[in-house]
Parts: C-alpha cells; structure tokens; sequence
C-alpha cells in the first residue's frame, strides 16, 4: 500500500507545527480540508497518529515513526533537488542541532564552522535549550541531533559518546563576593545541588541566585556575585576566575540522533565533523 503525498505532507505539517490551524495555513488550505486528509490517512493505516488537547494536538508513538519517515523523505528531497539545480558543488540541506549552553558555543560552533564554511548552501539551525529540554526536542522532531549530558534511554535513538566534562567550584580571582551565594540558570537547575553531593558529604545552606546563561554566570563569578559550578574547558585561561579546591564533577558528552536506514550526506558529513572535533574542544588547555 503506498502512502498519499497529500495525506502524508497534510500529516507534517499538522506534527510539525501541533495545530491544525497553523498547519492548514501553512499549506494555504482549509482546517477542515486537512483534518479529512489526516483521517484519511489514520483510516488507511488504521491508525491513531494524533491525540487532541486542549489546545493543539500531540503526536501518538504511531505518529512520531511517521513524522521521522517524513523528515528523512524531507531531507533526502531537499538535497536531491540542491544536488540537480545547484550550480556550486558541495553538500546543501537544512541542518537542525541543539545543546545545552556550556557546549554550543565552545564545542558546537567550533567544531561544525569548517563545514558550514565549506558549504555555504547549507542552512543551519543551531539552538540553544536548557538539559532538561533537549530530550523533547528531538523526540518531536524539532530538531535532528541533540547534543547532552543526560542521554535519552530508548532502542531507537543512536548514542554517540563525544567525551567529557569536568565540573569546578569558582570564585573571583579579585572581586570580593559573597560566600554563600551560588549561581545557577534558574531554580530547576541542579549543578550546583549535584556538586556538592559529589563531595560526599551533607549538602551545606547556601543562597542561590540564577543567570539564565552560562557565558553570564561566568560573568557574575567574575564580578564577585557569588560562586559557581563551571565546566572547567569554558574558564581555563580566564584568568577573573579562581578554581577552589573541591573534587571535580565529571559527566559524559553524548551526541544522540534516531536511527534510520538512510543518511544524507550532511547528516553524515555533520556526525563524522562532531565526533572527530568535539573531544579535543573538550579537553582543557591551561
């Protein structure tokens, strides 16, 4: 049985975008033209592919398969028709990546920049997210490679270890600050909680305040406005900062992306640039 383009491209656009209304407008149809393709399809593979909220629509397990079949058909389009029109050689496509904020731009951008560079008719998406948010993101298929320290558990996601972090407790190197005050992104953020549990011993009262970025939390320390715990590849050579002396925290770098039986070749070309670069961006250089 083959699948009708009209039903499947009605289908992503609603997986993409969670709204019929929003989907339908996408495709410059009605919201109940593509409603009846979507049944449509449900009714061919008898199916569920969406379960309906309150507000949007949310994708079953059924669903989310055939969304990654539709990003695969997507992206193998796109370069096929980049590879016929063209008049540059070199790889095209579009090319989703998201990490948390100590590894995008100190790893990330470092290690891509040559093939971006190299093939400028690329378009690259690469986003920013809190840990916690990098799971959803790939499993909605929002984006195409996630980047983490806290791996996703399933048989369909491929786990690519990239290396390593090392976690420190910092100081200001001059500015005096307070010695009860830790900065974190916000008060979900567990670093500094996990820290101190590595040490072993009773986790002490501290005060808390949050800036929602890392590059500003090294900034903070910097400034004297309080302590923190940083990944030791980011303050190495900032000589504002001083590394108390507590046992480092170390956790593992993955690269995770759902398995599938055909590639394109950025996705190939973007995983081998990631895998080879990403452990030297790691290592600290003093």
């Amino acid at each position: 049985m083959g699948l009708s383009s009209l039903q499947l491209d009605a289908f992503f656009a609603a997986a993409r975008a969670l709204n019929f209304s929003q989907a339908a407008e996408t495709l410059h149809i009605t919201q109940s033209a593509l409603s009846q393709r979507i049944k449509a399809l449900e009714s061919d593979l008898s199916l569920t592919l969406f379960t309906r909220l309150p507000r949007g629509v949310q994708l079953t397990e059924a669903g989310a398969r055939l969304l990654r079949y539709c990003q695969a058909r997507s992206s193998m389009e796109e370069e096929l028709v980049e590879q016929l029109t063209s008049k540059e050689s070199g790889l095209g496509g579009s090319l989703r990546i998201a990490g948390y904020s100590s590894i995008v731009r100190s790893v990330l951008l470092p290690a891509l920049a040559p093939l971006l560079r190299d093939n400028p008719n690329v378009q690259a998406h690469i986003q920013n997210a809190e840990i916690r948010e990098l799971p959803e993101l790939l499993l909605t298929g929002n984006v195409d490679l996630i980047v983490t320290d806290t791996p996703i558990q399933r048989a369909d996601i491929e786990t690519i270890e990239l290396g390593h972090e090392e976690y420190v407790m910092c100081q200001s190197a001059k500015a005096a600050g307070s010695d009860q005050r830790y900065l974190d992104h916000d008060p979900s953020d567990t670093t500094t909680h996990r820290f101190f549990m590595a040490q072993g011993r009773v986790v002490p009262e501290y005060q808390r305040a949050f800036l929602d970025e890392t590059y500003a939390i090294i900034d903070g320390v910097a400034a004297g406005l309080g302590k923190a715990v940083l990944s030791r590849h980011l303050i190495a050579r900032d000589k504002r900062i001083e590394v108390l002396k507590y046992k480092s925290m170390r956790t593992n770098v993955v690269m995770q992306h759902h398995k599938q039986p055909h590639y394109t070749g950025l996705q190939r070309a973007a995983l081998t640039a990631l895998a080879s670069k990403c452990p030297g961006l790691l290592e600290t250089r003093d």
